[in-house]
């Protein structure tokens, strides 16, 4: 029943984005609840269950784009596990921890990604306005999933 509850979360992550860049995007720009969902997953879950969420919300989010097939779910997956490395020396659920780790793991993910885009596919996918705005609206983000993720592990034992 519980792994019936993570895919049902995580396809309402997935969908949830999808829905938001279709209505919600102000000037070409919305916050990327992939990423949070992968970031907060990374937070709540246990290293091999985070590790899998960002591996699979990459995989969604490869299949929304255009650009190489798995640089997403390479990207998330690492993010994941530097999550789990970090999260032992700080309070990771934390208000301030969070957004600082929004930001900073924003930038670090779109240069991996841009990296290896321009490596594998020789296009660059990532414009100037993304790569200077996402970052703050991931922040804004994080801390509302991570709510939502926390309030569904302790409920509905998911994550």
């Amino acid at each position: 029943m519980t792994l019936l509850l993570e895919i049902l979360v995580y396809l309402f992550t997935g969908v949830f984005y999808w829905w938001w860049t279709q209505n919600l995007t102000f000037f070409g720009l919305a916050p990327n609840f992939i990423f949070a969902g992968a970031l907060c997953a990374a937070i709540l879950a246990g290293p091999v269950k985070g590790i899998a969420w960002g591996f699979f919300l990459g995989l969604y989010a490869d299949m929304l784009g255009s650009g190489p097939l798995g640089g997403y779910a390479l990207t998330y997956t690492l993010m994941a596990y530097i999550v789990h490395l970090v999260k032992r020396q700080f309070d990771m659920d934390s208000f301030f921890s969070q957004l600082v780790a929004a930001v900073s793991l924003s930038w670090i993910s779109m240069l991996f990604y841009m990296g290896l885009s321009l490596a594998f596919a020789r296009i660059n996918p990532t414009g100037l306005k993304i790569f200077l705005a996402e970052p703050f609206l991931n922040a804004l983000a994080v801390p509302a999933v991570f709510q939502l993720f926390y309030r569904a592990q302790r409920r509905l034992h998911v994550l």
